[in-house]
């Protein structure tokens, strides 16, 4: 995911490292997140050895199934956003978020390939991506049955200082409350928004850097959504990478997530379906255990040379058998009380885990999702 041009550059660094390089350092003394051998990247000073759930696989409930994808509403006349970089050619075009008629292209193509909703990138109140989703979304999914929920950008919105995410500054927790509180106002109540046993569904990006008392904090959030509405979010959380998981960590969600496995080490694209099924496995069971959602998450391909060449992240490359197999581990390890199969990403071009039509592989990726579902009866 690519930060606003907004950004300072030591927040971009500490982010960057955080997501592509793995080196999260623990959000407390208590709830160490150990790195696994399968694929290594820098342990946390702090870490020590933790129990390691079964690896059992988590049967498949009878819940129905939904899948998603992340979708960015964040590109813009003039190039807005588009010349940061990026790989590939939309089919579309250098389009503009805004554009009525683009939303619902979006929307057609993802209802017609059996995609059921679009979590949308959301950067604060008033920003492009706010109109865009209050004002222009609305029009775009009426009289129909497709729906949507908020992702919100934790370190753009919160700050990030040295790969985490203080929860405990009186700035932050204001920051998080007033915009949940706008969120629920805003969007919550709408008749396509994502709700799960009737609770509307927030999804926060790269929880896995906080620091501070995780638990009051997403109690507090499911509070004053309840406030605002009657009922608590069901919050799901960007926990899940290669670390271990920790039950205590995860306890706080009603449900846990990754955005996106791609990490930052030389052979992490060798076998990459299967690498992530092994660590998805233990996630699940860990998960379950804790009475919460698992809501895996797959990717195309992921490649960001077009976005920060400098980097030199090793790319993995776009493969439809590659994103076939993750997409069939996915259904089947996804539990909860609705099982939920996360797409990264609808329309991130920058990275280049894009599977909106492009025109070198035009609606390969999404007949992908319209076969898996109709061979899985899902």
């Amino acid at each position: 995911m690519v930060r606003r041009e907004s950004w300072p550059s030591a927040l971009l660094l500490a982010l960057a490292t955080a997501l592509l390089l793995g080196a999260c350092r623990a959000p407390t003394a208590t709830t160490p997140q150990p790195q696994e051998s399968e694929v290594t990247t820098a342990p946390s000073p702090t870490a020590s050895p933790s129990p390691t759930p079964t690896t059992e696989p988590v049967p498949a409930p009878d819940a129905p199934l939904l899948i998603g994808a992340y979708w960015y509403p964040w590109f813009g006349p003039g190039r807005q956003h588009w010349q940061e970089g990026y790989i590939g050619e939309p089919v579309l075009g250098e389009y503009d978020s805004a554009d009525l008629d683009v939303i619902r292209q979006q929307i057609t193509w993802a209802s017609d390939h059996d995609i059921d909703l679009f979590v949308a990138s959301w950067w604060g109140q008033g920003s492009k991506e706010d109109v865009i989703l209050s004002t222009k979304l609305p029009g775009a999914i009426e009289s129909t049955d497709f729906q949507f929920a908020i992702l919100y950008e934790t370190p753009g919105l919160l700050g990030m200082e040295d790969g985490h995410i203080d929860l405990g500054t009186d700035e932050a927790q204001q920051q998080l409350l007033d915009d949940v509180a706008y969120l629920a106002r805003t969007y919550f109540s709408h008749p396509n928004y994502l709700r799960i046993d009737g609770r509307p569904v927030l999804v926060f990006y790269l929880t896995r850097a906080f620091w501070g008392d995780v638990q009051a904090t997403i109690d507090a959030v499911r509070a004053t959504v309840a406030e605002e509405i009657g009922v608590p979010a069901f919050v799901i959380a960007d926990e899940v990478y290669w670390h271990i998981a920790v039950r205590q960590r995860i306890r706080p969600f009603d449900g846990i997530t990754a955005y996106n496995m791609h990490t930052s080490v030389a052979g992490i694209a060798d076998d990459f379906a299967a690498k992530v099924a092994r660590k998805y496995t233990s996630w699940a069971a860990a998960a379950e255990a804790e009475g919460i959602a698992f809501v895996p998450n797959v990717l195309p391909g992921f490649d960001d040379t077009g976005v920060r060449p400098e980097a030199n992240h090793p790319p993995i490359p776009r493969s439809e058998e590659g994103f076939r197999r993750q997409l069939t581990d996915a259904i089947d390890l996804a539990h909860g009380p609705a099982r939920l199969v996360m797409i990264t990403s609808w329309n991130e071009w920058h990275e280049f885990t894009s599977i909106e039509p492009g025109v070198s592989f035009g609606t390969s990726f999404l007949e992908v999702v319209r076969r898996v579902r109709q061979e899985t009866g899902y």
